[in-house]
This record gives structure tokens, C-alpha cells and sequence, in this order.
């Protein structure tokens, strides 16, 4: 049984049927979180090759995407955009595009401008925003400020202050394309993980690939197991990115 930082739990229950020639598992901190791609392949070197493009495609996403590189489209966007509209790649421009989709469906509940307030926490230093500083910001949280342009391919902030962070749809999207570039060398049977983040393609040679989700409240503990194939599942909790102070707890998880 494998325990993820964001709560997944990936499990393979049984031993690997004999006409599986090869498995194995690669580990590598790329977004802030652990990547780990399985997969089975015909021979070793395919497998080894293909893991590596995996890794290679997410530091990719990674470059484009990350708020913590100030050479970043995303950190461009952030520097620039209540200034000016700023041109961004296709890629990006899609992944925007669709996050506006998701904020619309939910009624803002997922919104990517929660940034103008998140931001301000430090969860390693144990540092939180003041009530003032949170009420200064917060009029920055508005999904309906992100304003994109398809025919220019460009993005501006109706306003300033406002900030963006693809935390909740980055790793996600980075998933996708390692799955993408499996598929693309004729890998049948895999999985991908980014953190909480995690996608599967086939099965593990007739058996399902099995997700445990971890208990919030007890790490060594499952809370429930699902077999899944050809599937993505997606989990978060307040247990692995928080500081407690004074008996509040203070994560990750904002609600816009």
C-alpha cells in the first residue's frame, strides 16, 4: 500500500500476473508535491524512456505554470495583467478558460482568484494574514475579474489586486499530459500521481487498480477502497498543508 501526501492511498492488491514483464515506480518532487508514475511496459528501456518523458512533460507544466518562478507565464500574468492585457500561450489560455467554466458551474465555489487572499498564509512559516489584511484583499476574489481575450489569446484583471493560482486544476491538468505522452508510446496500463491528483489507464492486467483514501483525521488509516479503471480521481484535505494556532486550524482549503 502506497500513501500519497494529499490523501490517496494507491494499492495494488495482488501479485503481478507472469506475462506483465516489468514494473516500476519513480518518484520526483516537480509542483511542490510527489510524482509517481507506475506503469507496465514490453521491456524495461521503454518503460524507463517513457517514465522519463512523463517526468519531463510535467517540469514543462511546471515552468509555465508555477507561481513561485517569477519567469512563469502565471507569474507574468499575476505581475501584469491589472496593468495590462498579457498575451499567454494556447496551453494556458485553455486551462484559464476552462477554470472560468468551472467557476461559473460552481457558482464561484471553485474560483482560481483566491489567490488574492492565499497568498498571504506561509503554511512552512506558520504565518497568516491579519482580519485587516484579509479584508483588504478579499474584493480581489472574483472569478468574473479574469478577463480573457480568445481572439488575441490575452488575460487582464478588471482590477487590482487580484491574483491567480491553478493549485486546483494545475496538478490535475499536469496529470492529463503525462497521461498523454504514455499513450503516445503505446503505454495501456498505467497510473500517474500528483499529490492528491491521480489518473489511471487500463486495468492491472485483468484486476482493477484499487485507491484507498485516507482517513483525515488518522493517517495510518483507510478509510475506503475503490477499484477503479481508465479513471482520475482527485482528494484534498486540511491534514497535510495547515499550522494549528490557539486551537484553530489554518490549510490550504479557502473558501472563495
Amino acid at each position: 500500500m502506497n500513501r500519497w501526501l494529499i490523501g490517496v492511498v494507491l494499492s495494488l492488491l495482488a501479485s503481478l500476473p507472469a506475462r506483465a514483464e516489468w514494473v516500476e515506480r519513480v518518484e520526483d518532487g516537480i509542483m511542490g508535491t510527489r510524482i509517481a508514475v507506475e506503469l507496465w511496459a514490453s521491456d524495461a528501456a521503454q518503460g524507463r524512456a517513457a517514465i522519463d518523458a512523463v517526468l519531463t512533460e510535467m517540469r514543462r507544466v511546471d515552468e509555465a505554470m508555477s507561481t513561485y518562478k517569477p519567469t512563469s507565464e502565471l507569474s507574468v500574468i499575476n505581475a501584469q495583467a491589472a496593468q495590462r492585457p498579457v498575451q499567454i500561450s494556447p496551453e494556458l489560455f485553455d486551462l484559464l478558460e476552462k477554470s472560468l467554466d468551472y467557476s461559473r458551474a460552481t457558482d464561484g465555489a471553485f474560483d482560481i482568484t483566491y489567490a488574492s487572499v492565499g497568498y498571504l498564509y506561509d503554511f512552512r512559516q506558520r504565518v497568516r494574514p491579519t482580519d485587516e489584511q484579509i479584508e483588504a484583499a478579499l474584493p480581489g476574489i472574483n472569478y468574473r475579474h479574469v478577463i480573457l481575450d480568445r481572439e488575441a489569446r490575452t488575460v487582464r484583471f478588471a482590477r487590482a489586486g487580484v491574483r491567480i493560482d491553478l493549485g486546483g486544476i494545475g496538478k490535475g491538468h499536469a496529470v492529463d499530459r503525462g497521461i498523454a505522452v504514455l499513450q503516445a508510446r503505446g503505454i495501456e496500463h498505467a497510473l500517474v500521481t500528483a499529490g492528491g491528483d491521480s489518473r489511471i489507464i487500463g486495468d492491472r492486467f485483468g484486476n482493477p487498480w484499487v485507491v484507498g483514501i485516507r482517513h483525515p483525521d488518522r493517517k495510518d488509516e483507510v478509510i475506503a477502497r475503490i477499484p477503479l479503471e481508465d479513471a482520475a480521481i482527485s482528494t484534498s484535505g486540511d491534514y497535510e498543508r495547515y499550522f494549528d494556532e490557539s486551537g484553530v486550524r489554518y490549510h490550504h482549503i479557502i473558501d472563495p
